[in-house]
């Protein structure tokens, strides 16, 4: 019953893997689409939006904002709550990290190698645009970090587990963090950490995430 976060970069090939290592524990998966859904069912129409375009700091002062950063927040300690589920996140990474039933995960590789990647897979035929593309892709999520959770992309101190997909293959990356989820089912809960399991969840929170991971089905 335990819960994986995995932050990334576009060209990480962290799609991919999380995809592999769901499949392989029957874990949901997770992503923007579904953290959409679930979040639409409570109004919350500019949550893509938000997620997408590089926050500024006049984000911080609009109410509205703040209001789908807290319930994104919500949504997050409900995923970890329910278990047996991978989220690809952003921001949420930072407010999973207080628990210690779920395993928090980055996957990186360096921009020229991402850039290559994004160029195959979305068919660019100037490196330089393809360059640019992933330059304000990574910018839109680190100022999303940075602006609403007030961290560091780069820190690494959050995370149980860093990989770097230029050096590790995509099946290796997986086992790893597959192995590593055992690892953590099988250590006893530490004294002074917080359990997901045991937080107080709004059970219509719940449904309306089986609903959006539901629909996808």
């Amino acid at each position: 019953m335990n819960t994986i976060a995995i932050s990334r970069l576009v060209g990480s090939q962290a799609g991919a893997i999380a995809k592999q290592v769901a499949d392989a524990l029957g874990y949901d998966l997770v992503d923007k689409e579904i953290l959409q859904g679930t979040l639409h069912q409570y109004g919350l129409t500019r949550f893509g939006e938000l997620y997408t375009s590089p926050p500024n700091f006049l984000d911080l002062a609009n109410s509205k904002n703040l209001e789908i950063i807290s319930m994104l927040n919500d949504t997050m300690k409900a995923l970890a709550y329910r278990g047996n589920t991978l989220v690809l996140v952003r921001g949420g990474y930072v407010t999973l990290n207080e628990f210690d039933d779920v395993l928090n995960v980055r996957i990186d590789a360096p921009f020229k190698v991402r850039v290559d990647r994004v160029m195959a897979r979305e068919g660019f035929s100037n490196p330089s645009e393809a360059a640019s593309w992933v330059a304000a892709d990574d910018n839109a999520r680190m100022k999303f970090v940075q602006r609403f959770y007030g961290q560091k992309w780069h820190d690494a101190r959050d995370f149980d587990l860093v990989l770097n997909t230029d050096v590790i293959a995509k099946t290796t990356a997986a086992s790893w963090i597959i192995d590593a989820v055992h690892m953590l089912e099988a250590r006893p809960p530490r004294s002074g950490f917080k359990m997901a399991r045991d937080k107080k969840v709004d059970p219509l929170l719940l449904s309306s995430i089986d609903q959006a991971i539901g629909s996808r089905e």
